[in-house]
């Protein structure tokens, strides 16, 4: 699949997404303020919609945005057979990082588990009823949290890489950098998921697993450009592995607590 990137969006580092911040701001405010009224006990939002809402505001900001640019934008843009294999393979490897960082949780003598099991903990207490949804229920939930996080954590992402870019950071540095700040972003969204400032180890913890994420899709990337890292201008970047293994730390992890 071929896609034309207009001259004037050629010199951005990311083509089709916005250079001023703001949008990674106001994507920010929204998932805080939607989240503030379902804090007080009061509202419920059906977490498809919840998800749905933040996004659809990014794709807005997007320049020329169309069903041809998203998929580009997002890591869903293969533009070879060979990327598409590697997408394809991807998703094993980010279900079982996913399920490895579960086990790490549990180990008896794993430091990890000690930001990492309390987040579980903590999130599925909060929201209290998630304890009761069937499996296939929360396959539905998890699947939908991991997309939709992971998408924004890259349009987020690349926002700020093309901000920087701007500032006159170079293209390898500004797509790390950026990919790191939508990282922080994402994880600012789990503020009242973490009771504030009760357990800061839970927004590490989230951090960690979030940059993991992050870099086994670039890594895919790089492999499903068949080159180096050091033979691009920008850090690519794909979205399948990410998504595997976000869904499947939540979704094991959430079969294993047991609120009583």
């Amino acid at each position: 699949m071929d896609i034309d990137i207009p001259t004037e969006e050629m010199d951005k580092l990311f083509p089709f997404v916005p250079i001023n911040p703001w949008g990674v701001v106001v994507t920010t405010v929204i998932t805080l303020g939607i989240l503030l009224f379902d804090a007080s006990g009061k509202y419920s939002t059906n977490p498809v919609v919840f998800y749905s809402i933040p996004l659809i505001y990014s794709l807005i900001f997007l320049s020329y945005e169309s069903f041809q640019s998203i998929p580009y934008v997002i890591g869903l843009y293969f533009e070879s057979t060979r990327s598409k294999i590697v997408a394809v393979l991807s998703i094993p490897l980010g279900l079982f990082v996913g399920w490895g960082f579960v086990q790490l949780a549990m180990a008896k003598a794993s430091i990890f588990k000690i930001a990492t099991y309390p987040w579980a903990v903590t999130l599925l207490a909060t929201a209290g009823t998630l304890s009761t949804f069937t499996p296939s229920t929360s396959f539905v939930l998890y699947f939908f949290v991991a997309l939709f996080e992971e998408v924004a954590a890259i349009i987020m992402g690349k926002n700020l890489a093309n901000w920087l870019y701007t500032k006159g950071f170079g293209g390898i540095w500004a797509s790390l950098v950026g990919y790191l700040l939508g990282r922080i972003a994402l994880t600012a969204h789990h503020w009242f998921s973490y009771g504030g400032l009760q357990s800061p180890s839970l927004y590490l913890s989230a951090f960690v697993l979030f940059a993991v994420f992050t870099l086994l899709g670039i890594l895919t990337a790089v492999v499903a450009k068949g080159g180096k890292l050091s033979d691009y201008y920008y850090i690519p970047i794909l979205l399948p592995v990410m998504v595997a293994a976000h869904f499947a730390f939540d979704f094991v992890i959430s079969q294993l607590m047991v609120i009583g």
